[in-house]
């Protein structure tokens, strides 16, 4: 897949989307130090460009041609590391947006913090990109579950032209990992705990048998002496006796590989493009969930809400239930685990399928049924959510 990556920082998101097999043609960032980084680790296609020029960069992205664009629009107005308003750097949210709707790839990918899901900006881009026709599926995924020592917890919006929204949710869910990864399985030191400088009122030493923290740029400070006087009351040792980790240690730790060098920038800028980087471990395992996907190798997962459905709104049995939720999986294998925003549309695909023209009147007629009625209580869940988020508002008003 002919893969985009904006605001690549120095290449975290692109190495893991690489390692995944997908082919990077393009990227683009406006930090000097970060692009001349990436250039020197992943590719010389990395270009220096002001992203706010959409104008400029929209025809260059049209022209590409992509099947996909990844990357994560600038996060510090959203952070609670950082500012609490809305500004220049939210604004990008609504900028990648309007990327999407000029050159109109397939499939995108979109990382942030999660504050940003409660924004304006997010609102704005949200609508512009279902306006544009792509089925979303918002998850906040925790690195640790997917290869890195961290529990790093950021909104990843996935969508593809064309599908419903939620589409790709139990898929991301079950390529979680069996057990958290921690520090060492990344670092092997001789110290057993390590110290990062907490946010707020944090913990600041944890055992290298836990994830570290969301790494941020001041995570290689030392302990200050408002901390030592006044440690976290769950700190397994005194600070001063954990491990500081340094600079390379810290890439680990964000996912980048022991050959990966930092030629350019001063220690507190390659320190800020650590922690803005994406883990490739974690882009990594959602390029994988997408090109599974894409290759119809996976479904979305039917929640069980249908069969209780099934069998109270619709006067099924148990055994007739389970039939019709099979039926619907086996539709759904059929168009290569895609969904349709309307259901005309899929039983449509269905019923183009060489695989679906062999089968018997019968069969057919039968996953035609189920489709009908997956889709009758995907659309009453909606109304249901609906009313609620009306109730709630109006509770809070009154």
């Amino acid at each position: 897949m002919r893969t985009i990556e904006l605001f690549c920082g120095a290449g975290g998101m692109s190495l893991g989307f690489q390692r995944a097999g997908f082919d990077l043609v393009q990227a683009y960032d406006a930090w000097e130090p970060a692009v001349a980084n990436y250039r020197a680790n992943v590719g010389k296609h990395a270009w220096l460009h002001d992203l706010k020029d959409v104008f400029t960069v929209g025809p260059m992205l049209a022209a590409l041609q992509p099947d996909i664009i990844i990357g994560g629009p600038p996060c510090q107005d959203y952070s609670v590391a950082g500012k609490k308003i809305e500004g220049e750097n939210a604004s990008m949210t609504r900028a990648f947006a309007m990327y999407l709707s000029i050159a109109r790839p397939q499939w995108f990918v979109m990382e942030n913090v999660r504050q940003a899901r409660k924004s304006k900006a997010w609102a704005d881009a949200r609508a512009m990109m279902k306006a544009a026709g792509y089925g979303l599926t918002e998850s906040v995924l925790d690195a640790s579950w997917y290869g890195v020592p961290q529990t790093r917890k950021r909104l990843f919006v996935v969508g593809r032209l064309g599908e419903r929204d939620d589409f790709l949710a139990s898929a991301l869910v079950s390529a979680r990992s069996d057990r958290q990864t921690v520090i060492s399985d990344a670092l092997d030191l001789p110290e057993r705990y390590v110290y990062s400088r907490p946010f707020r009122d944090g913990r600041g030493v944890r055992s290298v048998d836990e994830p570290f923290p969301s790494v941020m740029r001041t995570a290689a400070e030392r302990p200050r002496p408002r901390y030592l006087n006044s440690p976290h009351p769950d700190d397994p040792i005194p600070a001063t006796e954990a491990a500081v980790l340094t600079r390379d240690q810290l890439a680990r730790i964000q996912g980048f590989p022991e050959n990966w060098v930092w030629p350019v920038g001063t220690d507190r800028n390659i320190h800020q493009m650590i922690a803005n980087a994406v883990p490739a471990p974690l882009a990594e395992a959602v390029g994988g969930v997408i090109l599974a996907r894409q290759a119809g190798e996976t479904i979305p997962t039917i929640e069980g809400g249908f069969l209780q459905w099934l069998r109270r709104s619709c006067g099924r049995s148990a055994q007739s239930s389970w039939n019709t939720k099979s039926q619907c999986n086996r539709a759904r294998r059929l168009l290569g685990g895609k969904t349709f925003t309307s259901l005309a549309l899929e039983i449509e695909a269905l019923e183009a399928t060489e695989a679906f023209r062999a089968m018997t009147t019968r069969t057919q007629s039968d996953l035609r049924s189920a489709l009908r009625l997956h889709a009758e209580w995907l659309a009453e869940k909606v109304e249901r959510r609906a009313a609620r988020k009306k109730a709630a508002t109006l509770r809070a008003a009154a």
